[in-house]
């Protein structure tokens, strides 16, 4: 399955692995969006599809996710996994 999200406009992440449902890519019109670049920060869960065999959609997976919007200076500051500490 894939997950396309459109930085600027994208329904906002579902709390839970069970809340995220197939409703999030068919419905997104009764959903509240959201835009990374205003926002700067999500975090959530989001539904991969995929057309079966009959051509409907259904899920294929699910994924949790944390996006961040970071200026350059504040890339160069904290490099992505440079900044992280070493696992317990």
């Amino acid at each position: 399955g894939a997950i396309e999200l459109d930085l600027n406009r994208f329904p906002r992440g579902a709390k839970t692995s069970k809340q995220c449902t197939l409703e999030m890519v068919t419905n997104e019109a009764e959903l509240p969006m959201i835009s990374i670049f205003k926002q700067k920060r999500v975090k959530g869960w989001w539904p991969f599809v995929a057309r079966d065999e009959n051509d409907e959609l259904e899920i294929t997976g699910k994924v949790e996710a944390e996006l961040h919007l970071l200026t350059a200076e504040e890339a160069e500051k904290s490099p992505a996994g440079l900044a992280r500490n070493e696992p317990d």
